[in-house]
């Protein structure tokens, strides 16, 4: 027999901690629950585990795979299916190794008398912290689908921003490389040939032509030190990033890039909101949702923000006295979550909001690449027109020497 220590609660809600001696933590459940109480954590009493050295620590769960398992787990309980019954019929279904071994586990746990929301702690890379917080509350709410449903659709939102931003950057970042790789393909395997019949007929050559053949020679003939320059610069931009500095230097230039800037301003912005205020209306506390989306957030101007804005709550102020003052808050949005506050609607105001955000974003990225696609198309054929031209103009000039 061993000393389990629990937290529960009773039928009103009222918190209950003690001691209960049992072979293990599925009895203490089965105790607690005749009693009349919903336990909430069961520990040995001289378990010390260290959550650090845990190999599920390392396991993750890409977005896509833990949207379609909150999904399935929201309507199985919809049903009233009990999560281990659901969580073991996920796990009998899943293709993926780690998907698989993830929710086995936490089945498990939760079989042997363990809270839902801790056994998903033991896999912060596969939980956010987010859809965590709305676990744990909907244990103390008994609300388990609506906020299952709730951080399914949060994550769902997150995920089609966060792909639209990826595809914009793409499209145009693919392109660019297919100038680059061409044209220098031209200047360092074809240009030189070229070079070589220009020499043997001494003839003028054009200003375009000399240019194109300056550039294609130093490429030639420099092309290890080419090579290791852009290396040393690659290397320094990436520890430069692995810095404070370094990545806040990124992130100034990420906000105030023409075109791009005001996109990566909507997505921060829409999904801070959307995540307050989808923990909050799950009842969970403002201070604690502030906290969620500083941490969360990948933009360092943006946990500014919301480190602030954590500041003037503690003081007693509002959450859109700071926003006033931020260039990164629109003054219309901040005058929105003010008249919010004052009817105590905030939670719903701030989702409003983020869907808002999240309508002109997708917007703006729909026009992107309308717009981006034929600027690309036409710096793609000047550059590549500008080298065939420098390549086809001496053969005139060739042409009227051999004339004469």
């Amino acid at each position: 027999m061993r000393s389990f220590t629990y937290t529960a609660r009773d039928h009103s809600g009222a918190p209950a901690t003690g001691i209960l001696v049992a072979n293990t933590a599925a009895e203490v459940s089965q105790m607690l629950r005749a009693d009349g109480k919903y336990p909430t954590s069961i520990k040995a009493a001289t378990d010390a585990p260290d959550e650090t050295a845990s190999p599920s620590r390392r396991l993750r769960m890409s977005r896509k795979d833990l949207i379609q398992l909150a999904t399935q787990l929201e309507i199985m309980i919809e049903t009233g299916v009990t999560v281990s019954d659901a969580l073991e019929s996920i796990a009998s279904q899943a293709q993926k190794p780690n998907v698989k071994q993830i929710v086995r586990d936490i089945s498990a746990q939760v079989q042997a008398g363990s809270d839902f929301s801790t056994a998903l702690q033991r896999y912060p890379r596969a939980f956010p912290r987010l859809f965590v917080a709305l676990m744990s509350a909907s244990e103390k709410s008994g609300m388990m689908a609506k906020l299952l449903h709730r951080g399914t659709e949060y994550l769902r939102d997150e995920y089609q921003s966060i792909r639209r931003v990826r595809g914009a950057l793409t499209y145009p970042g693919i392109m660019l490389l297919f100038a680059i790789s061409t044209t220098t393909f031209l200047l360092a395997f074809v240009m030189p040939r070229f070079t070589a019949i220009y020499a043997q007929k001494q003839a003028a050559l054009p200003g375009p032509t000399k240019f194109l053949m300056a550039i294609s020679g130093f490429i030639v003939g420099q092309w290890p030190w080419i090579i290791l320059t852009i290396l040393v610069v690659g290397g320094s931009i990436y520890f430069a990033l692995r810095t404070p500095q370094g990545l806040r230097t990124f992130h100034f230039l990420q906000l105030r890039v023409p075109l791009l800037g005001g996109i990566f301003r909507k997505l921060y912005l829409s999904r801070g909101l959307r995540m307050v205020g989808t923990m909050a209306n799950a009842g969970i506390n403002l201070v604690d949702c502030v906290k969620t989306a500083h941490s969360l957030c990948d933009n360092s101007y943006f946990r500014d923000l919301w480190n602030e804005v954590s500041e003037q709550i503690h003081i007693g102020k509002q959450v859109s006295e700071p926003m006033f003052h931020s260039s990164l808050v629109p003054h219309s949005v901040a005058q929105m979550l003010q008249s919010a506050e004052k009817s105590g609607k905030l939670a719903q105001v701030m989702e409003q909001v983020a869907g808002f955000e999240e309508n002109e974003l997708k917007e703006n990225i729909a026009d992107l690449t309308r717009y981006i696609e034929p600027i690309m198309i036409v710096i793609m054929g000047a550059i590549i027109g500008t080298v065939a031209l420098a390549l086809m103009l001496p053969i005139f000039t060739i042409s009227k020497v051999l004339a004469k």
